[in-house]
């Protein structure tokens, strides 16, 4: 089954991944760091522009 993230929780862990190492946060969340590295490039094209933490 295919989980599920919500926006904030993306939001999140970009934040977390652009102050500190991708790899370091996707062990963390227990997260493939291409799906991080994913989300980065859609918060940079403000695809989660309407997301407020």
């Amino acid at each position: 089954m295919k989980r599920q993230f919500s926006m904030e929780f993306k939001v999140k862990v970009v934040k977390q991944a652009l102050k500190s190492d991708r790899n370091t946060t996707a062990r963390s969340y227990h997260l493939n760091s291409i799906i991080i590295s994913r989300w980065i490039r859609e918060y940079s094209e403000g695809k989660y522009d309407r997301v407020l933490i």
